[in-house]
């Protein structure tokens, strides 16, 4: 089992300088260049490997938990792949045809979106993911959202445990 993590540059802000600095094992999920991409790093979610190392481990755990910074993803999958899949939801289009950003990454946005979806949806978005990891509304608490049987099973856990779940997960 592999755990990745996505982070939203623009709830970040400049926290984000400080996660590339402490793993250098990450993407933007807005690849390009020029002056207009700079810009766009600036609110993009990353991917980053995870846990590379105990620094950044306990960066994000103190200093974001709590800021919706971004969510833990737990999959099988080897990381190109798992960026591949992630870049397909980037962009939705509206029943009028209007093209937006679909903020996914945001532990805020997912939390509302995944119960919404039917079983269809839910394949799709999960695709090789076994388990997304947030925060939830209350920060004393984390949210496990994965697929059993084609339902969305959500487990709610006490948020001191997360360190021994992303653990237990990554050697497990």
């Amino acid at each position: 089992m592999f755990t990745t993590l996505l982070l939203d540059a623009a709830r970040m802000e400049n926290s984000m300088d400080r996660a590339r600095e402490l793993n250098p094992f990450h993407t933007s999920l807005y690849p390009g260049k020029g002056a207009q991409d700079e810009t766009l790093l600036s609110v993009a979610p990353f991917l980053f490997k995870y846990p590379y190392t105990a620094d950044f481990e306990e960066f994000l755990l103190s200093d974001g938990w709590g800021h919706s910074w971004g969510l833990w993803v737990q999959s099988n999958t080897e990381f190109e792949e798992l960026y591949q899949h992630f870049m397909r939801f980037l962009i939705v289009q509206t029943e009028e045809g209007q093209e937006l950003y679909f903020r996914f990454y945001d532990p805020r946005v997912l939390r509302i979106f995944l119960p919404t979806c039917d079983q269809d949806q839910l394949a799709e978005f999960f695709g090789p993911v076994s388990q997304f990891i947030m925060e939830d509304e209350d920060p004393a608490f984390c949210v496990l959202f994965s697929l059993w049987q084609g339902q969305l099973f959500v487990d709610r856990q006490d948020a001191s445990l997360l360190k021994y779940i992303l653990n237990d997960e990554v050697s497990g």
